[in-house]
């Protein structure tokens, strides 16, 4: 019983990071430039606004507490999954791999937006526009290990019987489709449409959910019935 409460927390982390990241974004750029690309002049004011807005404070922690909660979600997938396909399923490493990486990417980007924070009243606005395209380009680089994790996680847990074969689908369509898009935005970052990443994220809330609500329900079935195309069999 306390185990599947474990899981039921461990899962749920998933759909809270999403909810964390997001409502706490909209907090922190509240009221600042929505230009896909602002002047130098523009980020500095939204650094100065930020450094003053309670609201803006709490969306930065909002986000940064949802990257914790995806630590956990992480740890909560490897554990379940190499539990399940006895650590030797090539997409579970896949997605493990993946999502380190797009953590570490995530949490690397914060560093020219803390800089800017900091030394605002001392930076150039040329200066200032480039510590946040580096921000910016960061996010956009992000979406390709995120694609990767999302394509290989509907794999795994596909093949360990935690989701059935049209969430599987779902998943690695998105998944696919995120690489391109990602590939896309590389050369593009003006461009970059984050519809492949938005999907993703859509699809990681419905499979925490159904994780957290029915942990492990379709485990048996799965092992049994496991499509040959998603196992590569």
């Amino acid at each position: 019983m306390f185990t599947t409460y474990r899981e039921r927390v461990g899962a749920a982390t998933g759909a809270a990071f999403v909810a964390a990241i997001f409502i706490g974004n909209g907090l922190a750029t509240a009221g600042q430039s929505q230009s896909s690309h602002p002047s130098g002049q523009d980020v500095l004011s939204d650094a100065a606004r930020a450094a003053s807005s309670t609201t803006a404070t709490i969306g930065f922690l909002l986000e940064i507490a949802g990257f914790v909660l995806f630590m956990i979600f992480v740890g909560y997938l490897w554990e379940v999954l190499r539990r399940d396909t006895g650590g030797r399923d090539t997409a579970a490493g896949t997605s493990l791999v993946a999502a380190i990486t797009m953590l570490a990417i995530k949490l690397g980007s914060a560093a020219p937006i803390i800089a800017l924070s900091v030394d605002r009243d001392h930076l150039t606005p040329e200066l200032a526009q480039v510590l946040n395209d580096i921000n910016g380009s960061a996010f956009i680089v992000s979406w390709l290990p995120f694609a990767v994790f999302v394509g290989s996680l509907a794999v795994a847990l596909h093949v360990s019987g935690l989701v059935g074969r049209p969430t599987a689908y779902i998943g690695l369509v998105v998944g696919v489709a995120g690489v391109g898009f990602a590939v896309l935005g590389f050369k593009e970052p003006l461009n970059a449409n984050p519809l492949a990443f938005l999907a993703g994220m859509l699809w990681l809330v419905v499979v925490a959910v159904r994780l957290a609500v029915r942990p492990g329900v379709r485990r048996a079935l799965g092992q049994r019935t496991a499509d040959p195309a998603l196992t590569g069999a």
